[in-house]
């Protein structure tokens, strides 16, 4: 009998509402989810339908209206600002479909922001920060400023700044949104690579089913609702 990964990151009861005039907002109510260490799970749904929100949950960036998350049996949902923040410079990798990286600053500046961030010396980043770039095929690139790369390139300077700091978990939304077909099938292939090599446990969220659709679950956000997706076409359920 094969034995069940143990669980890694878990949401109980998980809401989200925001506050419009004399309105509420209610993104999902009692939402519940749970990620087993080593897995691979995608998010699809509909624009809008709160995804987003979800990844800035589970990642420590936001906070619940109500509900908890845990993380490997820490509750992050109730750590104050201070340890969130230690928990997203230690734990966590983002990806975003923006890349956000500094313009003004070289690609290996970049990647070693979380680390400087981190408090550790610029001789000490810098050799770690260049072996992620080099893990990501770009090592001959380190000296280019943000502007001076490729969509393609500046997305895997946004890869190698996720993993620098060895997390354990990675949150990616919409890595390929902002890329041609090749071009995100290089990053798609980059990340199973990298999720394989670095042992993580990755969370994507993706409008791109054939990106889901390598991962181990594909879970759809609809109506408040977070379950596994049907497919229609040959009526297999992603569980």
């Amino acid at each position: 009998m094969r034995k069940e990964a143990p669980e890694f990151l878990r949401a109980v009861g998980l809401t989200k509402k925001f506050r419009s005039g004399e309105s509420e907002l209610v993104v999902f109510e009692n939402l519940e989810l749970d990620v087993r260490r080593g897995e691979r799970v995608a998010v699809v749904g509909a624009s809008g339908a709160g995804k987003s929100s979800l990844l800035h949950l589970l990642g420590g960036l936001d906070r619940p209206t109500a509900g908890t998350i845990y993380y490997q049996r820490t509750a992050i949902s109730t750590l104050s600002d201070s340890e969130l923040a230690e928990f997203r410079n230690r734990e966590v990798g983002f990806v975003w479909q923006t890349h956000y990286l500094l313009p003004e600053f070289t690609a290996l500046e970049n990647v070693m922001m979380p680390l400087l961030i981190r408090g550790e010396s610029y001789s000490e980043a810098a050799p770690v920060a260049r072996t992620a770039l080099e893990e990501v095929g770009l090592g001959a690139r380190d000296g280019h400023r943000a502007g001076e790369l490729s969509g393609g390139e500046q997305q895997r300077v946004v890869l190698a700044r996720a993993l620098v700091t060895r997390p354990a978990l990675l949150l990616a939304d919409e890595p390929t949104g902002n890329l041609d077909f090749r071009t995100g099938e290089l990053i798609v292939n980059l990340l199973a690579d990298l999720h394989r090599s670095h042992g993580l446990t990755s969370i994507f969220v993706t409008h791109n089913l054939a990106f889901a659709e390598r991962c181990d679950r594909i879970l759809k956000l609809e109506g408040g609702v977070l379950a596994p997706l049907e497919n229609i076409q040959d009526g297999r359920t992603y569980v």
